[in-house]
């Protein structure tokens, strides 16, 4: 397993950012809010993302006062869509909006038909040895943590240095819908984060070099990349995989009950995890097959 090679330091916020307001203008709390949010996409967007959500703030920033606000111009944004539904653009900014400035918000969800959520495709315990066991240090370790705790793509990866605790083994943060969380991680991973933790020291321990603005994403592709090589073999992987296959391992090979995977993952609704039941109805089927039906007398009436 190769040793960790520690990325190029972000640089500061301030020599980040390329558009600054000029220093002529007016300082006031809006134009001060202003450039909080710019400095918060710098760290974590790529260029074109960082315009397009700054240009939106300068627009829409007065719907952010009250829910009540914020539900009538999605809405709006929802009736013009052909979809019925609100693009991805509004909510990837809504969602910057709120947990930039922590704002106890959330959004709108729209009233559109219902479909059938696929069911996702769970990895096994062994495929899960077999991507720590044969990727790089760097993405071993955070497919560990990744396990460990059942954190999504950008809980993990914007993760500040100073919410990881090796100490309580946790990990702290501001999840979906603006919720905060903490979670835990194995004694094993521990010391492989420690050894990590060690030789990269700034804000944002698993972001990657400065030329990446989209750190998730530069994740994604590098697993991605190296799931797909021998002895690994698996194509397509998305961090989120691993979530829904520590779900699938509690519950099929761990005997978790919904309740507690529904608080290991944090769904709001037990529905949402009533995925990984349907998953294990053939290992059910099994059980019946194992344990009832052989246990039926062999009465044949018909035959009488």
């Amino acid at each position: 397993m190769n040793e960790f090679n520690p990325p190029n330091l972000l640089p500061p916020p301030e020599i980040m950012i390329q558009t600054p307001i000029p220093t002529h203008t007016l300082l006031t709390p809006q134009n001060m809010n202003a450039q909080i949010f710019q400095k918060y996409l710098m760290q974590r967007y790529n260029p074109n993302t960082v315009r397009q959500y700054y240009n939106a703030y300068k627009h829409y920033h007065r719907f952010f006062s009250t829910q009540t606000l914020l539900n009538d111009w999605t809405l709006s944004l929802v009736q013009r869509n052909k979809h019925q539904r609100l693009n991805s653009f509004y909510v990837g900014f809504i969602r910057a909006y709120i947990d930039c400035f922590q704002l106890p918000l959330y959004i709108p969800k729209s009233k559109r038909k219902s479909h059938v959520t696929p069911t996702p495709k769970f990895l096994t315990k062994e495929e899960m040895d077999s991507i720590i066991n044969h990727t790089t240090a760097r993405t071993s370790m955070l497919v560990r943590l990744f396990f460990d705790t059942g954190l999504r793509l950008r809980e993990l990866i914007n993760t500040e240095r100073k919410n990881i605790s090796l100490t309580n083994r946790t990990i702290k943060g501001m999840g979906k819908n603006n919720r905060l969380f903490e979670v835990k991680y194995s004694t094993t991973t521990k010391d492989v984060l420690k050894q990590y933790l060690e030789i990269i020291d700034y804000p944002y321990p698993f972001h990657y070099a400065k030329e990446y603005k989209d750190h998730a994403k530069k994740f994604w592709q590098v697993l991605k990349k190296e799931c797909k090589k021998p002895p690994i073999n698996i194509d397509n992987m998305h961090p989120h995989r691993i979530r829904h296959s520590l779900g699938h391992h509690l519950r099929a090979d761990q005997n978790f009950d919904l309740q507690q995977i529904k608080l290991k993952l944090r769904h709001v609704k037990i529905q949402t995890t009533e995925i990984y039941t349907e998953a294990t109805q053939k290992e059910v089927d099994d059980l019946i097959d194992e344990k009832v039906f052989k246990e039926i007398p062999q009465h044949t009436p018909f035959l009488d």
